[in-house]
């Protein structure tokens, strides 16, 4: 016979003296799905809240020790995210509108109506459970978006987030590949006051130089061949949050001038449509480029850069900050071990040995050599020297090997350790199965008894 878990039960208070009342409701939400606490009296209704995880509290208006808002101003007071219904005789008393003002969520007239009250108490829940997911998530985004570092330039770049945070001005982050703009950009999103709205982050890069209007825009239906219903574009989707414009010196000149026009008026027309569209949009730029540069040469045009530059934060490379490495490799080297479902697993290296190299990819260089450190280090056997040696002399060139030859020996090498399995191979190196077979195919390995090449 199969046990399934119990669905857990959702939390209630009900604060009545009248025992009859009470009972009545307790037996009728707990035929509900709803677990039930009771108190008759106000010190040990708030006693309750204290120790206990409370959805909603039906409170009577009046109860033997004070008033039922004593409760409501004891929820507000210590940050209880319990929603307060308050039950009363007298519907058409002047003070409820004080009692609402004071914390009550809703209220319900005396005698009490079961459906009725059944109603008022799953709003009140289904706000209670968004506030809690909403808060969840928030938590959950500053944790996994935590920027990583004590040099002086990444303190530096966050009390600047602290203040930037503050306001709506665009924002221009500079840096190279793989120094973590968008994570700059992410927390200046989260500091924000349009932290629970949409964060939307486009690569300018990835985007096709005659689709830019229409990604950026939306159309309408029928606006062109292939329209066959409307679609929102990104300035739409980040409307009242923010629009991360990552590696915004590919945008086409032509593309600039429309977007300076959004950014100065907060309005635009959909291809196909006639009604102009407002929105309140924050924007936060990154590039790898040296913009004023590209000013310089006309590929980025001035009113533009000088819109988008109101805050300008530079992230320098990690090699620029080495103090920094070894927290940032013990950071991603646990999260890996997350991604990758393993065990606690300590390094067979020193985080402090990273600081002598160069990183030319910065953070994302780091985490691929740390990745095939940890594939390696599940079998307790360092990285061969010719696979993954981190050196800080210089390579003679006739010694350089090729990058896919390097990734070819890598990938054999993991795939005799599974016995030739493609599907535990491709799961370890984290690949798709059929990215596998192709490699495979390309490099004409053929698996019989032996691994042949």
């Amino acid at each position: 016979m199969n046990s399934y878990p119990k669905k857990e039960l959702i939390p209630l208070l009900v604060a009545e003296d009248d025992k009859l009342l009470s009972l009545s409701i307790k037996d009728f939400l707990e035929s509900k799905g709803y677990k039930v606490y009771t108190a008759a009296r106000c010190d040990k209704a708030i006693n309750l809240l204290d120790h206990h995880t409370v959805n909603v509290a039906l409170v009577d208006k009046k109860l033997p020790d004070g008033e039922g808002t004593s409760i409501s101003e004891h929820i507000i007071k210590n940050n209880i995210r319990t929603k307060m219904i308050l039950m009363t005789a007298y519907g058409s008393d002047e003070r409820i509108n004080e009692y609402i003002q004071k914390g009550a969520f809703d209220f319900l007239e005396k005698p009490i109506d079961l459906e009725k009250l059944l109603k008022r108490i799953e709003n009140a829940n289904r706000l209670y459970q968004l506030e809690y997911s909403q808060e969840a998530l928030e938590s959950y985004q500053k944790s996994a978006f935590k920027i990583i570092g004590n040099s002086p330039a990444i303190l530096k770049i966050k009390k600047m987030i602290d203040l930037i945070a503050q306001s709506d001005s665009p924002v221009l982050i500079e840096g190279e590949t793989g120094t973590g703009k968008e994570l700059i950009a992410r927390n200046i999103f989260l500091e924000s006051n349009r932290s629970n709205k949409q964060f939307i982050s486009v690569n300018c890069a990835s985007i096709p130089e005659n689709l830019f209007e229409s990604e950026f825009f939306g159309y309408e239906k029928g606006a062109f061949t292939g329209a066959y219903k409307a679609k929102p574009g990104f300035f739409e989707m980040a409307n009242y949050g923010a629009l991360h414009l990552d590696e915004i010196g590919e945008m086409p000149v032509e593309f600039q001038a429309k977007l300076l026009r959004v950014l100065e008026e907060g309005s635009y027309i959909k291809l196909g449509g006639t009604k102009e569209i407002h929105v309140d949009t924050r924007i936060i730029a990154s590039t790898n480029k040296n913009l004023k540069e590209e000013v310089n040469n006309k590929r980025f045009r001035e009113d533009l850069y000088f819109r988008i530059a109101v805050f300008n934060i530079f992230l320098p490379p990690i090699r620029e900050r080495k103090e920094d490495i070894p927290l940032i490799a013990e950071h991603l080297w646990n999260e890996l071990i997350i991604k990758m479902g393993k065990k606690k697993l300590s390094p067979l290296f020193s985080f402090d040995s990273l600081k002598n190299y160069h990183w030319k990819g910065n953070v994302r260089e780091l985490r691929n050599h740390l990745e095939k450190k940890l594939i390696y280090s599940s079998f307790g056997e360092k990285i061969q020297p010719a696979v993954n040696d981190i050196s800080v002399s210089k390579t003679p060139k006739e010694s350089i090997i090729p990058i896919e030859t390097v990734v070819r020996d890598y990938v054999l090498e993991v795939f005799k350790r599974f016995d030739c399995n493609k599907t535990k191979t491709a799961n370890a190196l984290g690949m798709s199965l059929s990215t596998l077979k192709r490699k495979l195919k390309t490099w004409d390995i053929k698996v019989e008894k032996s691994l042949k090449s």
